[in-house]
């Protein structure tokens, strides 16, 4: 056992040397790259958020953001905001590729970038505030969000030396531009024009636009760009799942799965359908951030054990336990929010702790199912009380006239008809009466 211990420690220890220098490897001051696309939610902004962070702790020089998306949360935009004006390197942000665009709550964040940038073909803006679903604000609400975005916005033009009238325009009228007005416009709403990445950094090491402001982070100027390794930084497929789900469509499927389940559970219990229910309500509920993400994987995590418990208790072919380890998972999507730089980068949980305690629970739970599942067939085929008349056992503490007795495979409460039975001695059951044993000297002597 000792052996098998020390073996799990150096293993455990060999294992984390290794991500270290998977980490320290990534560390070659290029650009990592960050892909903001589709609709802006909490799993974007905690992918956003902590490839900034791995961004500026391996070294990098810079960091690029590619936006192709029409929006989203405001609550997850402000979380990318906060995450870009507190980096620790220059942010670039980059409307790309052609065909793209950065619409309302995109809008924000593209012009939250030390240096701003549109591919050809693309456009911005449309910032107008509207409800979840589409709809407009009741005029109250609409008056006190649209003024706060558009004190947001406008201050982020100013700071970077962009067009705040434009981007006021944005968010009151919805209005939007095309890469081409965007940067005719005085002052340009973006920075400049590239068709990738080559004229990006060709142009960002100009030092200035074509207006002649400057590109400075802190008061410095930008570092040179151009023939630098660009590191990809992709989201983990735990995040790429859970990101599906912020479809509009993908969470109303989820909630009408899970609405039926449960509603099928009380009708006729099964534990099959609640037990879908349950998991298909709470990935809606994360997919449409109502949820957040760390709560959301901890409610999974306790499903889980609550599906593990259940299975010790009722016979499901494995069923409950499959959907206990389902909820494992997808509860660890939700908590690990590392990302991928070229080579995985243990940050947060580590995926192979993860995995570890998902094996270990699941052979833990499959060796105490067994277990009760055994000793479930065994007193099954055990004899009822009054099956024991006649049969012989031992005497496990002096019977006088009471006492306890083994027989039948079971310990029982005895009592003696001819007087004392020592202890280890062996007894006939000759009779019964409840759960006691009327028992007496296999010899007939005491």
């Amino acid at each position: 056992m000792r052996a098998v211990r020390r073996a799990i420690a150096i293993g455990a220890l060999i294992l984390g040397m290794a991500s270290v220098a998977a980490s320290a490897a990534g560390a070659d001051r290029g650009v990592v790259r960050l892909r903001l696309i589709g609709v802006i939610d909490q799993v974007n902004a905690a992918y956003i958020e902590e490839g900034l962070r791995v961004a500026a702790d391996t070294g990098a020089v810079a960091a690029l953001i590619e936006i192709d998306s029409p929006g989203g949360e405001l609550t997850s935009m402000d979380r990318i905001l906060k995450a870009i004006l507190a980096s620790k390197i220059p942010v670039i942000t980059w409307v790309a590729p052609e065909g793209a665009r950065a619409a309302s709550a995109a809008t924000f964040i593209t012009l939250a970038g030390d240096v701003a940038a549109m591919a050809p073909l693309t456009n911005i803006g449309a910032a107008s505030v509207i409800g979840g679903n589409g709809q407009d604000l009741a005029p109250t609400l609409a008056r006190k969000v649209t003024n706060d975005a558009v004190a947001r916005i406008t201050e982020l033009a100013r700071d970077h030396g962009r067009n705040a009238d434009w981007a006021e325009h944005a968010v009151r009228d919805a209005v939007s531009a095309s890469v081409s007005d965007a940067l005719t416009m005085s002052p340009p709403i973006v920075d400049l024009e590239a068709t990738d990445l080559t004229a990006l950094f060709a142009a960002i090491d100009l030092g200035a636009r074509a207006d002649g402001y400057a590109f400075r982070f802190d008061g410095k100027p930008l570092p040179h760009l151009s023939g630098l390794t660009v590191h990809d930084a992709t989201m983990n497929i735990g995040q790429q799942f859970l990101h599906l789900l912020s479809d509009p469509n993908i969470a109303f499927i989820l909630f009408t799965i899970g609405f039926y389940g449960i509603l099928a559970e009380l009708f006729h219990p099964n534990l099959v359908s609640g037990t879908l229910g349950a998991i298909a309500i709470l990935l809606a509920f994360i997919g449409s951030n109502s949820l957040p993400l760390n709560v959301g994987g901890l409610l999974l995590i306790l499903v889980g054990i609550g599906l593990f418990v259940l299975e010790l208790h009722f016979t499901s072919y494995g069923l409950l336990a499959a959907g206990g380890v389902t909820c494992f998972v997808l509860g660890a999507f939700a908590l690990y929010t590392g990302v991928n730089v070229d080579n995985p980068v243990q940050v947060s949980v580590s995926p192979i702790l993860i995995v570890a305690a998902i094996g270990a629970s699941l052979v833990y739970f499959f060796v105490l199912v067994r277990g009760i599942l055994q000793m479930q067939k065994l007193r099954s085929r055990g004899l009822p009380i009054a099956a024991l008349v006649g049969t012989g056992g031992t005497a496990q503490t002096t019977i006088a006239p009471t006492g306890i007795a083994y027989a039948g495979g079971e310990a029982w409460s005895a009592r003696s008809r001819v007087g004392e039975i020592r202890s280890g001695s062996q007894l006939r059951v000759v009779g019964v009466e409840g759960l006691e044993l009327i028992v007496e000297p296999e010899d007939g002597g005491g």
